[in-house]
């Protein structure tokens, strides 16, 4: 009598906790007929307890797939752990619903008499770890690169198949160029297709690199005139909308799209594209607003890597604007040298070059280097460039220009110490490379100078092409020697000066290039113009980060009749023997309307050397396309052009000089110096 009661209740505790249990409970005999089955399993079979209890559990697969389990702890006789299940119920129109089912053998004894199950409805937590995994696999894998295209595919990669079965991204045209982007659109928008990926290989509605329209209304201009994302959860190929808009109703009715999503790609409510989620038959459950939702968050990581990326094409576009309006855009026509440049602007660094008119009708070479990622290492350049133009104007050997090129790098380097964006930025200690040379095309000798760049390669006239050995110094700014090399060039011979990036940044490619690069060189009959377009293809190839730059020069030797020279002592009659040697030789050139002008430079400065210098007096004519006069002594005194005073009787020499001639300097040699005045032949 006492112990009906207590198993009464039991009985009743277990009814409770088996009908009021959250998780699905299901119970089998050993024919995998169903026995017990509690209202929540009920609920995700969606069927009443009549269809369910006594049915064999295989045929209730559709929809519900246990029976696999089940099977398995009855053949095994051992429990199943949390089996994961795919399940997709016919009454929720291709919905997929995720379980976890545990399976426990039933006995009597040792004897199986059945099985029970746990099922457990996981699929609020799986879609989130899944979309949480997808959205931390879109942080990581876009935006590899500052490049609005690649990162489009990048979002496109990562979306199928584990979100969409197709995805396209449209860019607004202007963003591709680095211009702002813009606010909403209500009429038709440039627009043009920056990736398209499909899990099956198919092909988009239009070719990825081609224009994209949107034609009006369809959401995706709904989308674009309020910027918000749209869900069309189904899609008819024959939808009213889709009659607009004809490229895309095809695309969908060739892929059998079922579901998209439509989301703007923005930046503080300002449009930078378009990306567009498909789902096709290979995906039966539609989109939702949990989907659109994550679709968001990924467009909007996208966004703000695409607009990183049209920023720093927009500071690249005006940093190499800024490179080339620094840079000469053609070389100076000189006796010396036949010259062309070549250059090709990279995403790192600038480099600059010139082709510099040096007293008589000598010439300097230069090309530098200076390392940076924005528009100071531009402007940087440009103050260098300056610097060394100023430099070579004053006639300085090579080495000596270095060393004053090295004072002015030093500055910019504790300019840019002091400067609080070097520090936010995380700017390298500055630094530069620079290489320079000049060529005397009397003498055909070639005086060089390095600052960390490497020396030029010589091609001979027959074709054989070396490299000529420069001491390396150290890069500008450290403060460091330089030492000069002198050499006698060939006529004919090639001079090529190349940045170091065309040789590459890796050691293994150094080789390669420079042997492309050589081959180029070594033919003797190709113009500086041809050097230059053929090395253009050959060696920037894979295009280089930081760009490439290429100054030849195919040199040439001054005509000896062009030059004459005499020696006088310091006496004051060798001042009337050297103006009747130099009327003599201008009437040789029949440049007789010349003789007047030259006949007062040259008094001048010979009457110079004999009052205030030592050693004999130095004359020398030059004619090119103009006409040179130089007067050289041993004294290292400098000529200084002064106003001389109304009562004054002397001091207007130079004066007159500089008043009567084109150009005039002074150009100090190993031993003393030379005065030089360039005047411009009449009629020339």
């Amino acid at each position: 009598m006492n112990g009906a009661p207590a198993a009464d209740g039991a009985g009743s505790l277990e009814k409770a906790l088996f009908d009021q249990a959250r998780a699905g409970l299901e119970v089998y005999d050993t024919d995998l007929r169903i026995l017990r089955a509690n209202p929540a399993v009920l609920r995700m079979r969606d069927r009443p307890a009549d269809a369910v209890l006594g049915a064999d559990v295989r045929g209730l697969d559709s929809g519900f797939p246990v029976s696999p389990v089940i099977d398995e702890v009855l053949r095994t006789g051992t429990r199943v752990q949390d089996r994961p299940v795919t399940a997709y119920p016919e009454a929720e129109a291709g919905q997929r619903r995720e379980y976890v089912v545990t399976g426990y053998p039933l006995r009597d004894g040792d004897r199986p008499i059945g099985v029970a199950s746990m099922i457990h409805d996981v699929t609020d937590q799986v879609r989130e770890r899944d979309d949480l995994d997808l959205l931390s696999s879109a942080r990581a894998g876009i935006g590899s690169t500052l490049d609005a295209l690649r990162t489009s595919q990048e979002l496109a990669d990562t979306a199928v198949p584990a979100f969409a079965d197709a995805v396209a991204v449209d860019v607004v045209e202007s963003v591709l160029s680095g211009d702002a982007p813009i606010g909403p659109v209500s009429t038709r928008l440039p627009m043009r297709r920056a990736a398209f990926q499909s899990h099956e290989g198919a092909y988009g509605a239009f070719p990825v690199g081609s224009a994209s329209y949107y034609a009006f209304p369809t959401p995706y201009t709904q989308a674009l005139g309020d910027l918000r994302p749209r869900l069309v959860a189904t899609v008819s190929p024959y939808g009213q909308w889709l009659v607009q808009d004809r490229a895309r109703a095809e695309f969908i009715a060739r892929t059998g799209v079922h579901s998209l999503i439509v989301t703007p790609l923005t930046v503080h409510g300002l449009l930078l594209g378009m990306a567009t989620f498909y789902r096709d038959g290979t995906r039966p459950d539609p989109f939702d607003e949990a989907d659109v939702s994550l679709a968001t968050q990924i467009a909007g990581v996208t966004a703000l890597c695409i607009d990183n990326a049209r920023r720093f094409t927009r500071e690249h576009t005006v940093a190499s604007a800024l490179r080339r309006s620094l840079l000469p855009r053609t070389p100076p026509q000189v006796a010396a040298v036949r010259s062309a440049q070549c250059y090709l602007p990279g995403e790192y660094g600038a480099h600059w070059f010139d082709v510099l008119p040096l007293s008589s009708c000598r010439v300097g070479l230069v090309l530098g280097y200076v390392p940076g990622e924005d528009l100071w290492a531009s402007a940087t350049m440009g103050r260098l460039r300056t610097a060394a133009s100023t430099l070579a104007s004053m006639d300085l050997p090579p080495d000596e220009l270095m060393a004053h090129l090295d004072d002015a790098a030093q500055n910019l380097g504790r300019d840019q110490e002091a400067d609080p964006g070097t520090r936010q930025h995380g700017r390298p200690r500055f630094t530069a490379s620079c290489l320079y040379l000049t060529y005397d095309p009397v003498s055909r000798r070639c005086a060089m100078a390095s600052a960390g760049h490497a020396g030029p390669l010589l091609a001979g006239p027959e074709g054989t092409v070396s490299r000529l050995e420069v001491p390396r110094g150290a890069p500008l700014g450290q403060g460091a020697p330089y030492e000069m090399r002198t050499v006698e060039l060939g006529e004919g011979s090639l001079l090529c000066l190349y940045s170091d990036s065309v040789t590459g940044r890796y050691p293994a490619e150094a080789d390669a290039r420079l042997s492309r690069l050589r081959d180029v060189l070594a033919d003797p009959s190709a113009t500086p113009e041809e050097i230059c377009d053929s090395a253009t293809y050959k060696l920037y190839r894979g295009a280089s980060r930081d760009g490439m730059a290429l100054l030849v020069a195919r040199i040439s030797r001054l005509d000896p009749h062009h030059v004459a020279s005499w020696t006088f002592p310091a006496e004051a009659v060798s001042v009337r023997e050297a103006r009747r040697a130099a009327r003599r030789r201008l009437t040789d050139w029949g440049l007789e309307d010349e003789v007047l002008t030259t006949d007062l430079v040259v008094s001048e400065l010979a009457t110079n050397v004999i009052r205030h210098a030592t050693g004999p007096i130095r004359l020398r004519l030059i004619l090119d396309r103009t006409l040179t006069v130089e007067v050289s002594d041993d004294a290292d005194t400098a000529p200084h052009l002064r106003h001389a005073r109304l009562q004054d009787e002397g001091g207007r020499g130079l004066f007159l000089i500089a008043s009567f001639t084109r150009h005039w300097g002074t150009r100090y040699e190993e031993t003393g110096k030379t005065i030089w005045a360039e005047q411009n032949l009449i009629g020339a």
